[in-house]
Parts: C-alpha cells; sequence; structure tokens
C-alpha cells in the first residue's frame, strides 16, 4: 500500500469556508490520507461544520486545541505537528482552512518520494484569488510558470525572496522537520522563519512540481490581512524575527556570506548597536574563514567605531 500522507488543517473561525477546502481535500485523486484538523478554540460555527464532515469521512479528524497552546496560528500549527509526531506520520502536508487543492496535489507531490528515497521536500506552483470563483483545474491552461519554484540554493534563495514557498505548497518527508516547531511569538514571518532555519541547519533535497496544484485565497477575514492593518504587531514580528534568526546563524561556525552581509547592512541601515557588537564579535572569531570578512570588519568598525 502507498504511504500515508497527514495533512495537518489549522483552522480558526472559518464556517463559511472551511467546508469548501474540506471538499477540494476529499477530491484528491491520492487517497490515502488522514486530515487532522486542529481548531484554534474557534468561537463560530466551525466545530460543528467540521464534525459533520468528520462522521461521513473517517479519514478527517478533529482536535479542538488544548489550553496549554498560546493563541494563533503558529501554536495551532505547532499542536498539529505534535499530533502527528504522536500518529508516526511519514509524510506532511500543510494546510488551511479557506484555500482550495487541486485534485492531483497530492498524487503528484507524493510521487516523486517513490521514485527517489533520499528526497524530503516537493514543492508546486500556486496561484492567489479573490472572492468567489470558478477554479480552473486544467493543468496545462493554470501552469503559466507564475512562480519561481527553481533553485540550486534553498536558503540563498529564500533567504533573499527569489524562491516563492509558504507553508501550504510542500509535502514533507515529516523525520526531516519533527524536531522543529513554528515560534509562537511571531504573528507575522512565522512560516519564513520556520523554512530558514530547517534551510540553515538541514540538507534539504527537493524537487519541484512545475503545476498550479493549491489555490491561496485572499480576503479580508484572512489572517495575513488583518496583520497588515495593524501594523505595529507587523513590526514587532518582523523584529522579533531577525532578532531570533540572527542568533540562529551565529551558532554556526562558518554562517553563509550573504546572510552575514545582509545583517551588517541591517545593523548599519538601522544603527543597531547590538546587531553590531555580536558581528563584530562573530567576524574577529572567524576572520580567516572566508577573506571578503576582513573588509565587513572594516565596514562596521568605519560605521560604529
Amino acid at each position: 500500500m502507498n504511504p500515508k500522507i497527514t495533512i495537518l488543517l489549522a483552522t480558526y473561525n472559518r464556517a463559511h469556508l472551511i467546508e469548501e477546502t474540506l471538499r477540494s481535500i476529499q477530491d484528491q485523486t491520492y487517497a490515502h490520507f488522514e486530515c487532522l484538523i486542529t481548531d484554534d478554540r474557534s468561537t463560530d460555527n466551525t466545530p460543528e461544520t467540521v464534525r459533520t464532515f468528520c462522521e461521513d469521512d473517517k479519514r478527517f479528524l478533529y482536535f479542538k486545541k488544548p489550553d496549554n497552546y498560546l493563541q494563533g496560528l503558529s501554536a495551532t500549527r505547532n499542536f498539529g505537528l505534535d499530533l502527528a509526531e504522536k500518529r508516526q506520520a511519514m509524510y506532511i502536508q500543510f494546510f488551511d482552512d479557506d484555500d482550495i487543492m487541486h485534485p492531483q496535489k497530492l498524487e503528484l507531490q507524493i510521487t516523486p518520494f517513490f521514485k527517489d528515497n533520499t528526497l524530503d521536500l516537493t514543492i508546486c506552483q500556486y496561484r492567489k484569488f479573490w472572492k468567489k470563483k470558478v477554479i480552473e483545474f486544467d493543468l496545462n491552461k493554470a501552469n503559466d510558470g507564475f512562480c519561481n519554484i527553481e533553485t540550486t540554493d534553498l536558503l540563498k534563495s529564500f533567504y533573499l525572496h527569489k524562491l516563492n514557498l509558504n507553508s501550504l505548497g510542500p509535502i514533507w518527508r515529516f523525520q526531516k522537520i519533527k524536531n522543529y516547531r513554528f515560534n509562537e511569538n511571531l504573528y507575522y514571518t512565522e512560516e519564513r522563519d520556520f523554512y530558514l532555519r530547517i534551510f540553515l541547519n538541514e540538507h534539504i533535497k527537493y524537487c519541484s512540481i512545475n503545476y498550479v496544484l493549491f489555490w491561496y485565497r485572499k480576503h479580508k477575514k484572512a489572517i495575513t490581512s488583518g496583520l497588515y492593518i495593524d501594523k505595529n504587531l507587523k513590526d514587532k514580528s518582523h523584529q522579533l524575527f531577525q532578532d531570533t534568526f540572527l542568533n540562529e546563524i551565529l551558532k554556526n561556525r562558518k554562517m553563509p556570506f550573504f546572510l552575514i552581509k545582509s545583517y551588517v547592512g541591517i545593523s548599519v541601515k538601522h544603527k543597531n548597536i547590538k546587531y553590531s557588537n555580536l558581528l563584530n564579535k562573530y567576524l574577529l572569531n572567524n576572520l580567516f574563514s572566508d577573506y571578503r570578512n576582513i573588509f565587513l570588519l572594516i565596514y562596521l568598525k568605519l560605521k560604529f567605531y
């Protein structure tokens, strides 16, 4: 039998949208999956809507997030990851409660794993859509190279925003990411933080599936839309991400040069003495690991000392 894919579907107050999402998952041509629906303690009719759906299809299971997890998407996804670990999941697909899967998403993205047992990740194309629309599931019509999912360096391309990747596109070999969790204090950039830590610390072998295999819904009640309105929350999350990721990369004896260069630029642009001191110490300790570090150190000293 083909291996089971564990879909981690996070939800919160989506009674008016989630059934359409669940139908798109139910209609998958690859039928050997389980969908763990983790509810962030919804206050609308989401639990009733989901439980009714689960009664009709036992591959769908509903879990209300316990009180020991924080409120928010990151903690809800972590709850799903914890459930997946307990269930000894093999492959993981994150998904959200308002988006739509192409009927062949799971099939087309799991097939490469059968051919290559060293593969860790498959990525697909995607589209955004607004309002209610009829989605075109014709693979050839939908595939027009909208986003870049090709690279030889996942870390560099993703960090420099040259790779289009979010939580819903990949199917992961769970073994590769089971020790990682989303930062529950981030309400923005949590996906970016999660993937960068993985790409920084793990050797990831991936392949791209150049078809549009899911549709990402944009609407006023989307979580990220609300964050854009609350600029303070967005700014605080972005700053926390920068702080925590800098601490993460400083643990590495040989940090990729493009990351050092980027954080030196950030420290100079924002006159961040804390960053400057951390980078100054790192560059002094690793001065001759890359000759370019010498020039960065001189540049830092000219700007701050």
